[in-house]
């Protein structure tokens, strides 16, 4: 499919990538069994019976609206390569077709510094090296999973103790973008472990999330995943006195309203009961 090949690094993460590409061969094997066989015959109607067909699979608002976007990328892209004749998603009503999405709670809670520190001092004890470094790596520093992933050498420098994120041959960070996250001594000595260990194990998501589950039942933790490790490094960030821009920058987000949703409070931290004026 030559809008997969389009999605694929550097244009987007390799996650991102095939995402698109699956959301977009979803739709067209439903359209297809509704008779809808060329992208002339895609209309506010088609699209429409699509929603309401993957809403009636109880999937999520925000996943349709995903789902949705990923067509509407697949069209902009045939018109400017001259696949297609029309892009409908450029007709004003289209904009209706986004679903509202429930808000999370706020101010939800996230895992105290003590509960990561304890996470990662049962993983040194129990797991493979590569995966407990790997751990250290996103606690301390905010990474994305993938890119912990492609970390090299040279990205970890312990004279600043910073470490750097920036696309590489073959693979791009999240936004095409580069950024220097401060990092403790210990996180750049699990860094360069990590590195040299990675080989060693499984890192595909699903991989790393049964050692953390592993790691986890032995404790008395709640759930929780590698991107719950990045809210509560933000998270403990902001609690120390970093901005919420400084934290954005640090993360990698595009917007600092993204980097708001990250910052929780730590449970059992207060029931603002001691702060009521009456």
């Amino acid at each position: 499919m030559l809008f997969a090949e389009y999605c694929k690094p550097p244009r987007h993460t390799t996650k991102t990538g095939t995402s698109y590409a699956l959301r977009v061969a979803r739709f067209v094997e439903w359209a297809e069994g509704r008779r809808v066989v060329t992208t002339d015959q895609v209309s506010f109607a088609t699209m429409s019976d699509y929603i309401r067909a993957r809403t009636a699979g109880e999937v999520a608002a925000a996943t349709i609206n995903r789902d949705v976007i990923a067509v509407r990328l697949m069209f902009a892209f045939g018109l400017r390569e001259g696949h297609v004749r029309e892009d409908p998603f450029e007709k004003r009503i289209f904009r209706s077709l986004k679903l509202k999405e429930p808000r999370g709670k706020p101010n939800a809670l996230t895992l105290s510094p003590a509960q990561v520190d304890a996470f990662l001092e049962r993983a040194d004890a129990m797991s493979p090296p590569a995966y407990a470094t790997l751990f250290r790596v996103t606690a301390g520093s905010g990474l994305r999973i993938d890119e912990a992933r492609h970390l090299d050498e040279h990205d970890i420098d312990t004279t600043r103790r910073v470490l750097t994120v920036t696309p590489k041959k073959g693979w791009t960070t999240k936004g095409y973008r580069y950024r220097d996250v401060p990092i403790s001594e210990r996180t750049a000595a699990a860094g360069r472990t990590f590195i040299r260990l990675r080989d060693k194990v499984a890192l595909d998501d699903k991989s790393v999330w049964k050692e953390i589950h592993r790691v986890r039942e032995s404790t008395d933790l709640p759930r929780f995943s590698m991107h719950d490790l990045r809210r509560a490094w933000a998270s403990a960030m902001h609690a120390n006195g970093a901005t919420l821009k400084q934290i954005s920058v640090w993360l990698g987000h595009a917007d600092i309203a993204t980097t708001e949703k990250y910052i929780r409070v730590f449970g059992g931290e207060t029931t603002g009961h001691e702060f009521l004026p009456r």
